[in-house]
């Protein structure tokens, strides 16, 4: 190697290594800088809480006391300010609730959320969608839309909340049409409308449910039943007519079957290829059925499915008008071996019960 071409390796090393510390030298420096950034944020959150809190317990509970000018915010300020404002927004009712809407309008809060709903700031947006909802802005139900469609569960679960405070009657059908998120629970959404006027909710799941496809309305079933279960046997009767093959729906309208109207269409399936379905009609039978249910569920006692036999068994034993003498002398006319093992089985299993509980 020349002399030359160890002078350049030595320059490129030197340089290498320049561009190095200053490389690490700027990042300490980000560092140190983002550290600073966050305590004056921290500061200034601080600040606006301690100068804040009183206020707003002030239009709570002296809004007599509230006639002069609000302290001047900066952006940042202005900021902490509406989150305090929702978390005490989210625990008072009434006319509490109504001081704080006066104060958000003494804010401006209204426009600067709108702008906020079309920004660029995740936070923000929920911000705003959350803050928009409270204070039921009519003028912003158009744009709240598009986030109830939103593939994140939080803005969506968020913005469906602001639709039905700002107009249940408009928001529940739209919000009903993404029934068949699967990453919306049907009890946190039975949670959004339990204050929902009960004839609108009804009116509007029975609507949406003469066009949902099986597995819509397998979840309005379930949303119905946990609302109120009696209104939910309507959807049942549908299921039972225009699905009559769907297994995992039929499960689900079997277990939540609350009427003894619908039994006749119950029994139908005992047929069905479905042990899941023919397990569900056992478990219906006991809740819904009477003493004439009891030649079905003896058939059942010889499914070809273990469960299916194991619940028959169970649900012929909690009929009601079915006395021991009646059952002891079933258990004797039996001939198939897989009933009388079932049958005997599940009469130790209570007859243990019983005895643990004397």
């Amino acid at each position: 190697m020349s002399d030359t071409d160890s002078d350049v390796i030595v320059q490129l090393v030197w340089y290498s290594s320049a561009v190095l510390l200053l490389m690490t030298l700027l990042l300490l420096l980000l560092t140190l800088f983002m550290h600073y950034e966050r305590r004056q944020r921290d500061k200034s959150r601080q600040q606006a809480t301690e100068q804040w809190t009183p206020i707003l317990f002030s239009w709570i509970y002296s809004p007599e006391d509230n006639a002069g000018p609000l302290p001047e915010l900066d952006a940042e300020r202005f900021g902490f300010v509406v989150q305090l404002w929702l978390q005490l927004e989210q625990t008072v009712r009434g006319s509490a609730s109504n001081r704080l809407a006066e104060l958000a309008q003494r804010l401006n809060l209204i426009p600067v959320m709108k702008q906020w709903l079309h920004g660029y700031s995740t936070d923000k947006k929920l911000t705003a969608i959350m803050a928009l909802g409270i204070v039921q802005e009519k003028s912003a139900f158009a744009d709240l839309i598009p986030h109830v469609l939103d593939k994140r569960t939080i803005f969506s679960l968020v913005a469906a909340r602001a639709l039905l405070a700002i107009d249940p009657k408009l928001g529940l059908p739209v919000i009903l049409c993404q029934i068949h998120r699967d990453d919306w629970s049907v009890s946190r959404l039975a949670g959004l409308l339990v204050r929902l006027r009960h004839d609108l909710v009804v009116r509007s799941i029975t609507e949406c449910a003469e066009k949902a496809t099986a597995k819509e309305l397998r979840r309005l079933i379930k949303l119905m039943h946990i609302l109120s279960p009696i209104d939910s046997q309507p959807l049942i009767l549908h299921a039972l007519v225009q699905y009559p093959n769907e297994m995992e729906l039929l499960t689900t309208a079997f277990a939540s079957a609350v009427s003894p109207d619908l039994l006749p269409l119950l029994r139908q399936q005992v047929s069905n290829p479905q042990w899941e379905v023919r397990v569900q009609l056992a478990k219906a039978l006991a809740r819904l059925g009477d003493s004439s249910d009891a030649s079905l569920l003896l058939q059942m006692l010889s499914d070809s499915n273990w469960w299916v036999r194991y619940r028959a068994a169970q649900s012929l034993m909690a009929l009601p008008g079915i006395e021991n003498e009646q059952l002891q002398l079933w258990h004797q006319q039996l001939t198939d071996p897989f009933a009388i093992a079932i049958l005997s089985q599940v009469k130790e299993e209570q007859q243990r019960q019983q005895q643990g509980r004397t």
